[in-house]
């Protein structure tokens, strides 16, 4: 895409990096992997087989998996960094990276493969949504693979929620 007509930023001290437009025009179209990050053809990979298998796994007990994920959120512990944090920082490396639209995208597909995943089983609301945010961690965690090491990656994928743990995209 580029920009047509005039264009800016909030000025020059600040965002730097954004470049702000009334209207944009398509100069090609490039492949949804391509537009998905570095890793997109991964994270397709990943939403697309062990999504439909986790997602039923991760909404059978909703109850107690929520409050094992707000611990999980809120701190870490020697193998894993806080949910918060790693989800904090995947935010930063999209952003450094120019692939926040990525990301987002990532986390919608994902969200989208649990839905079709849990269609039909009943599942409740809380589950669902417990399944999503897990489904979103695992794309993230693909998404930046190459980027963090084991410590934010456990804890994008929520390994210490799963007893036992599940196989994960590597």
């Amino acid at each position: 895409m580029e920009p047509l007509g005039e264009i800016g930023n909030w000025g020059r001290r600040y965002y730097t990096y954004r470049l702000l437009s009334h209207q944009i025009r398509v100069v090609e179209e490039i492949d949804a992997r391509q537009a998905l990050g570095a890793r997109g053809r991964d994270v397709l990979d990943a939403i697309d087989h062990q999504l439909p298998r986790l997602a039923p796994r991760w909404a059978a007990d909703p109850e107690a998996m929520g409050k094992r994920r707000e611990t999980w959120r809120l701190s870490g512990d020697g193998d894993n960094t806080s949910g918060v944090k790693a989800e904090s920082l995947a935010d930063d490396a999209a952003r450094a990276r120019r692939e926040s639209a990525a990301q987002w995208w990532n986390r919608r597909l994902a969200a989208d493969a649990t839905d079709r995943a849990l269609g039909g089983r009943g599942a409740s609301a809380a589950a669902a949504h417990y399944a999503s945010d897990r489904a979103a961690g695992l794309a993230l965690a693909v998404q930046h693979q190459d980027r963090f090491d084991a410590y934010v990656l456990n804890a994008l994928r929520g390994v210490s929620l799963d007893f036992p743990v599940p196989d994960l995209a590597v």
